[in-house]
């Protein structure tokens, strides 16, 4: 029953590839276009960056951390009064959490009042096309808080992002009264987020190439199947026509793979070690930062698609047989 042989090739095997073609055509259209569209809000996670600035200017009030004293250790002897000892331990720990957390949730509202007071949103995201900015909710403090979405800027190809400004904008329209030469940003940070723009750029480019490279490979795949079904193993010249479309098959999927590739490594290289620089620069500041795995996921996941795809159409392009059995299609 053989898949392979002599440039024509069996119509249900096909559809695998015409599969993964459109997997990595939709996972690039996804990258490329997160956070823009109708869709901001769903899609802001999967951003290519974002930087956190929830506790930036927070040393211009005291700390409300507090060192817990070291607990007693207890004793190992038995009765009553030990019983009732780990009792009412046990009832005044379980108060002490409550109270904690209560801390915690107290901590977590001073702290969006502050960048509130600041006129400053509490994070910034970096898109393919544009950037975002919002508020964490419920609180910056909170487990598994999740991104707010305020305003998105326009969508365009090659951003400009500058940390500095826009904070300095958003302070001076703000209600406080605050001058941002207190706090000055590292020029770690901004020389991070320069590489960032240059990265941005670089992925939209890349990322535009492999959905028009996987556009084409999908609709070559259409035509092998079709011909597949129509024409069979009749002649000569079929058999010449399904050389042309697997061959084209296999090119345009290979330079797919390659601009998935470069934009996948782009991705993770520079966000993993902006991410990196800014935290570190940042952490007197209260400014830091994290890649978007989920966008390096994405990443990817498109490339895999695209790499096996372009891995069948090279079985059949590179080792076709010399006898072809005949099946049935």
């Amino acid at each position: 029953m053989g898949i392979f042989g002599s440039w024509k090739v069996k119509t249900w095997p096909l559809f695998i590839p015409l599969a993964l073609s459109i997997a990595a055509f939709v996972l690039s259209m996804l990258a490329l276009f997160a956070g823009t569209g109708q869709q901001q809000q769903a899609l802001e996670e999967y951003h290519m960056f974002s930087i956190n600035v929830s506790h930036f200017g927070q040393e211009l009030i005291p700390s409300s951390t507090q060192n817990q004293p070291p607990r007693p250790s207890q004793s190992s002897g038995g009765g009553f009064w030990d019983n009732l000892g780990d009792t009412i331990s046990g009832i005044g720990n379980e108060i002490q959490d409550t109270i904690t957390d209560q801390v915690n949730d107290v901590i977590g509202d001073v702290v969006d009042e502050i960048t509130e007071k600041l006129g400053i949103s509490q994070w910034y995201s970096l898109h393919v096309m544009n950037w975002c900015e919002g508020d964490f909710a419920p609180n910056s403090t909170a487990v598994g808080a999740w991104y707010n979405t305020t305003n998105c800027t326009e969508r365009a190809a090659g951003i400009s992002f500058n940390l500095t400004e826009i904070l300095n904008h958003e302070i001076s329209i703000g209600p406080l009264d605050f001058n941002t030469n207190e706090i000055p940003l590292p020029d770690r940070i901004e020389s991070a987020v320069e590489q960032l723009n240059s990265a941005l750029y670089a992925l939209f480019i890349l990322f535009v190439l492999a959905a028009a490279f996987s556009g084409f490979t999908i609709l070559l795949t259409l035509v092998t199947i079709v011909t597949s079904f129509l024409w069979g193993r009749t002649s000569h010249h079929h058999q010449a026509g399904h050389r042309k479309t697997i061959i084209g098959n296999a090119v345009f999927n290979f330079l797919a793979v390659v601009m998935l590739a470069v934009a996948a490594a782009i991705a993770t290289v520079v966000g993993k070690k902006a991410a990196s620089e800014i935290t570190d620069a940042g952490k007197d500041v209260g400014i830091s930062a994290n890649a978007g795995m989920k966008f390096i996921a994405i990443c990817w996941g498109a490339f895999g698609a695209g790499f096996l795809a372009f891995v069948f159409w090279s079985a059949l392009c590179c080792f076709p047989r010399e006898k072809y059995r005949k099946s049935r299609v």
